[in-house]
């Protein structure tokens, strides 16, 4: 693989925002009830000026459109492809998965999508491959850290790199704290709450940050209740303080002399060199 150096260039955040039914669980009154706080989530991210890269499960796009276009069209936003139905246990065939979401992101927005991002950023080597053969620019799905039973990506770079046998994909990671390579995300932003925020003043962080967040880390609903212990514990910690939280993230990064911006806009910069 290729890192791709872009230390000379001001420093960029990127918010993104993985659009998607709550945890999946498969039962009755448990669909998207996230949803319902749209309204608050426009008004959240308008009061701080950011704009939003949104990857979008393909069936929340067949199912909610209208809920989708309320984002998109009063918020500086984009949209990405986050697969079709968010199957979290790679049973199905990814080209075909991926291929159903291309086609419910076309119906909607009347053109190809051009990133993607993997359920849990679960994506292997040969997936990338596939998406670089379909037609992708770019994928922004790995975390260069450890999760146990999921991923272990401690040897990835933490700046957008090249995958290794693509052509053209690039990867875009989720940022992390260096050294311990915590992630960049709301959920661990609400789980280590202030010390998280004490540690992103004093340390340098990449060129490029990647932020990575749900409406569920922000709102909370019945959906928390049903998750199994310990996950509901985490999930739930500092959950009332989410949003003060978050506007102390992005108040942190301005003062450390970064701009906010689309992935998109990054990927230009990139692939102009």
């Amino acid at each position: 693989m290729d890192s791709i150096a872009t230390r000379p260039d001001p420093p960029v955040a990127c918010i993104t925002l993985d659009l998607e039914n709550d945890w999946y669980f498969d039962r009755e009154g448990y669909d998207h009830l996230t949803f319902d706080y749209i309204d608050r989530y426009v008004e959240l991210i308008s009061s701080l000026d950011v704009p939003v890269s949104v990857f979008v499960v393909g069936e929340t796009l067949e199912r909610y459109p209208d809920d989708v276009e309320c984002i998109h069209s009063r918020i500086d936003s984009e949209f990405h492809l986050h697969s079709y139905t968010h199957d979290l246990s790679k049973s199905y065939d990814f080209r075909e998965e991926v291929g159903n979401g291309v086609v419910a992101f076309e119906s909607h927005f009347g053109r190809r999508p051009i990133g993607y991002r993997a359920p849990q950023g679960n994506v292997e080597r040969s997936e990338l491959c596939q998406l670089d053969s379909m037609g992708f620019e770019f994928d922004s799905s790995v975390f260069p850290t450890f999760r146990p039973g999921i991923y272990n990506n401690l040897d990835a770079p933490i700046v957008p790199y090249r995958p290794a046998e693509t052509e053209r994909l690039v990867e875009y990671p989720i940022g992390v704290l260096p050294w311990v390579r915590i992630p960049l995300s709301q959920s661990y932003l609400k789980l280590f709450g202030r010390l998280y925020l004490r540690a992103l003043e004093r340390l340098p962080l990449p060129n490029v940050v990647v932020f990575d967040s749900h409406l569920q880390d922000f709102y909370r609903t019945a959906s928390h209740d049903q998750l199994d212990v310990p996950l509901r514990l985490i999930h739930m910690r500092n959950l009332d303080n989410s949003i003060d939280l978050f506007r102390s993230f992005v108040r942190i990064l301005r003062q450390k002399g970064y701009t906010f911006v689309k992935l998109t806009d990054v990927h230009e910069r990139v692939i102009s060199r």
